[in-house]
């Protein structure tokens, strides 16, 4: 009898082993899950530079960067070894480009991207996807135009941003577009709809990025907080972009005078403002820096 009740005791024994270790594997499964969750790009443009790719993309990747909008006008060996690199650092490279006459002059841009695209399909290392900084403001006719004038202007760039978006040739690229955090002032007609200029910027672009230059989280928040909502009921992806260069006009536009210290304090709190307003499971959104050397040179 004895020898029934010790067989018994081990089977309930081994059993419960058994149990205890599938819930570990379960929990531990969740776990993986939960740690593997998308979370929110970081980012930063990468302009001229002056410092090894090496020290910069390490500074980067200890700051938690994990995409790169990368300038270079040749495409060429150099493009394909740092793209490489970046990605040997788990870091996406976009292709970065820009000039406000693309405005006018649509077949330039063209050429451009025509020229990426021979690169994508010539070397190894690709890029994650074109990243343009066309600023309307930028245009000689902006500076002491009438705001009809400016209008007229905004309109004209919605028209580049929808014929770059909806170009058959380019179908298989991601498109990323700067836009400024003042695009909710302008008001326009296009394509049969009236809506705030940045609304349609997120209706076609892949990804938007808000120029909101401040360096306060609360101000920097507030000058997008119409942008996010937009977004968010689109599902849509937004980035928050703040300035560490010098600025002209103003210390208030930049974190150049505060300090890398300051500088991800407020984007801690930041990060947190977004989590408020729109919920903890709410990843559609990045950050970026602008740009990398004068990060990388901000006091600490």
């Amino acid at each position: 009898m004895k020898s029934v009740k010790a067989k018994i005791a081990i089977i309930i024994a081994c059993c419960l082993l058994i149990a205890g270790c599938v819930l570990a594997i379960v929990f531990a499964t969740k776990n993986d899950d939960a740690n593997s969750q998308t979370l929110p790009a970081k980012g930063v443009w990468w302009w001229s530079v002056t410092q090894p790719d090496e020290e910069y993309l390490n500074f980067a990747k200890e700051n938690g960067v994990n995409e790169i909008y990368y300038s270079n006008s040749a495409f060429d060996e150099q493009v394909n070894e740092f793209i490489s690199k970046a990605n040997q650092f788990g870091i996406k490279v976009f292709f970065l480009c820009g000039e406000y006459q693309w405005i006018q002059n649509p077949a330039d841009f063209e050429e451009v991207v025509e020229q990426y695209q021979t690169y994508q399909n010539n070397f190894e290392n690709k890029f994650s996807g074109i990243h343009l900084d066309v600023e309307p403001h930028q245009s000689p006719e902006w500076s002491g135009a009438d705001q009809s004038t400016r209008e007229q202007i905004v309109t004209d760039y919605l028209g580049f941003v929808r014929s770059a978006t909806q170009n058959q040739k380019f179908s298989d690229i991601s498109f990323d577009f700067d836009i400024p955090f003042w695009f909710d002032d302008y008001v326009v007609d296009f394509q049969g709809e009236r809506k705030e200029a940045f609304k349609f910027v997120i209706d076609f672009a892949d990804r938007v990025f808000v120029m909101s230059y401040r360096d306060e989280a609360t101000r920097i928040f507030d000058s997008v907080k119409n942008e996010l909502l937009y977004a968010k009921d689109q599902n849509a992806t937004l980035f928050f972009c703040v300035e560490t260069a010098q600025s002209s006009e103003g210390d208030d536009i930049t974190f150049f005078e505060e300090g890398k210290a300051v500088m991800n304090a407020e984007l801690e709190t930041l990060a947190q403002l977004i989590t408020n307003e729109c919920g903890q499971d709410f990843v559609n959104y990045g950050i970026s820096i602008h740009h990398m050397r004068t990060w990388f040179d901000l006091k600490d």
